[in-house]
């Protein structure tokens, strides 16, 4: 029996798990040698176990991270090691465990005293159950720590003093710019600069339209006018979104300024910003893709959000635009329509439309558009169909005033706000009074100032039965109302006047899903269309 296996056997060892992890050395190393250290590090740990004779998994982690949260790996390994699946853990040094924050080593130093879990080197097997080798782990991680800060103030310091020189510091070249390794700076790519000054360009002066005009937008439309006419997002994607291309515009790395060191990570891993007289901001740092004149002129329209109306663009709104709420978070629903093109054995090709409805930014309801436009066209239908009686009971359910009074509704809930005011204010001299912080004179002035407001409130009076006059339906016009819409949406050939046409009869449609659709299966939906009140008034269509 070899030395090693009898020491395992007398600490009481069944399993073990080796953890292969890189150094910051190991990793210099490699840029410079093109070894693979981790393979290197595997074999010495064969050599090493393969004499205890008993079975190992090895888990190798393929990134670097500084806390256990980033190392899903040594996650895993620790939720094992807790749950008792192995009582030995095996390391080419204590440190590949952790260099973390001291909140990661004291956890690394917990699990291993009360689980009792060995570690195991190669030159050596710590007991935690001695306090001379708890010792040398205490130490250990300790220095661990006090290597990977002292490594990271010296990498940072290095860049701290990069970045005030202009240099680049900050990960891959930005959109617009190249990295110059020689000068450490930025260069110009002019192809992607061109993109830049184009899109700076539409949002200064306005997008053209398809009679040659100019039009100014703002970033929604801009976004989707970039999407149609074929321009790659930064990413290389074909849509745009609205934060990347306010991104974009709102950057003034693009006029030549440098910014380092204006976020820190905290420790749950959120990005968050720095205190600003901590920024490093250097101008002229490289040559800058914008004028200052189209610059300023991008950050005014940004700022004032000028220039934008409601005419129509060189696209046209879809029949559906702006009608359609979500039930369940309250947003408007947006279109998503795409076409994929699908190659079949026998060589031809099939096209594979989706066309769906999704409320905005949440997207917890997709329901597919055709549905909700052949939906709100059958309301039309079936109200048609009714008889007057019934016609005059469904529209008065479903039709809602464009312009209701909310008097009421505000006068209320300024008396209960300014209610609640006067009670917390009462609650605050009353205390002041308490504490000998008000004299009897001042606590009686103050609160008969607010006794006064209190009884003005009760004097208002809100009438609950007050009923706003309802405009009175007109049967026939509605009839023949309902008649002139399906009419005409049926012959209309533009999705804007269908959508005005749709906009004339519907105020708002709430949609609801019942039951999600799967793959081909469309979902089961309900929608509650609310009719406008000057739908039935002659002027109406």
């Amino acid at each position: 029996m070899s030395v090693a296996k009898k020491t395992i056997e007398t600490f009481g060892i069944t399993s073990i798990i080796n953890y292969l992890r890189k150094s910051r050395q190991d990793e210099e190393r490699e840029k410079k040698t093109g070894e693979d250290t981790l393979h290197e590090q595997k074999k010495l740990m064969d050599r090493v176990l393969s004499e205890f004779g008993l079975p190992y998994e090895q888990r190798p982690e393929i990134g670097s991270g500084d806390k256990i949260a980033t190392r899903p790996v040594f996650k895993q390994v620790i939720i094992d090691l807790d749950r008792g699946k192995f009582d030995a853990i095996a390391v080419k040094e204590i440190s590949r465990m952790g260099r973390g924050s001291y909140t990661d080593m004291g956890t690394i130093y917990d699990l291993i005293i009360e689980k009792r879990i060995f570690i195991i080197t190669p030159w050596k097997i710590y007991d935690p159950t001695n306090p001379s080798d708890l010792r040398q782990i205490r130490f250990e991680l300790f220095m661990s720590r006090e290597e990977f800060e002292t490594t990271r103030e010296r990498l940072t310091g290095g860049r701290y003093n990069a970045a005030m020189e202009g240099k680049w510091v900050s990960g891959p070249a930005p959109f617009g710019y190249d990295y110059n390794h020689e000068t450490k700076k930025l260069i110009m790519n002019e192809t992607e600069a061109e993109t830049v000054r184009l899109i700076f360009d539409f949002y200064a002066n306005g997008i053209i339209l398809n009679n040659g005009r100019r039009k100014l937008v703002q970033f929604r439309a801009l976004a989707t006018y970039l999407t149609r006419i074929g321009i790659k997002t930064p990413k290389g994607k074909k849509n745009w979104g609205v934060a990347s291309l306010r991104y974009l515009l709102e950057n003034d790395l693009y006029i030549g300024v440098l910014r380092y060191n204006t976020t820190q990570t905290t420790t749950d891993g959120k990005k968050v910003p720095r205190p600003q007289d901590e920024h490093i901001i250097v101008r002229d740092a490289h040559p800058p893709i914008i004028d200052m004149d189209t610059w300023n002129r991008v950050q005014y329209r940004i700022e004032n959000r000028e220039g934008t109306t409601k005419t129509k663009l060189d696209f046209e709104p879809n029949e559906l635009a702006g009608l359609c709420v979500c039930k369940m978070c309250g947003r408007k629903f947006i279109r998503r329509h795409s076409k994929r093109k699908y190659k079949k054995k026998d060589g031809s090709y099939s096209v594979y439309i989706k066309d769906f409805l999704f409320c905005g930014t949440t997207g917890c309801t997709y329901v597919k558009f055709t549905s909700i436009e052949e939906d709100l066209l059958e309301t039309l239908r079936f109200l048609k169909g009714l008889d007057p009686i019934a016609l005059e009971a469904q529209l008065n359910r479903i039709r809602i005033e464009e312009k209701p009074s909310r008097a009421k509704d505000d006068m209320k809930e300024y008396i209960k706000i300014r209610e609640e005011e006067i009670k917390r204010r009462m609650n605050f001299i009353y205390d002041k009074y308490e504490t000998g912080i008000y004299t009897d004179e001042m606590f009686l002035e103050r609160k008969d100032e607010l006794d006064k407001e209190l009884d003005n409130l009760k004097k208002v009076k809100v009438d609950d039965d007050i009923q706003e006059e309802r405009k009175r339906i007109d049967i026939k016009l509605v009839k023949s109302n309902l008649t002139n819409i399906l009419e005409a949406y049926k012959k209309a050939d533009s999705k804007s006047v269908k959508n005005q046409l749709l906009h004339l009869v519907f105020s708002q449609v709430n949609i609801e899903i019942l039951e999600k659709g799967r793959g081909r299966k469309a979902a089961v939906h309900m929608i509650e269309p609310y009719l406008r009140s000057s739908f039935f008034t002659p002027e109406s269509v």
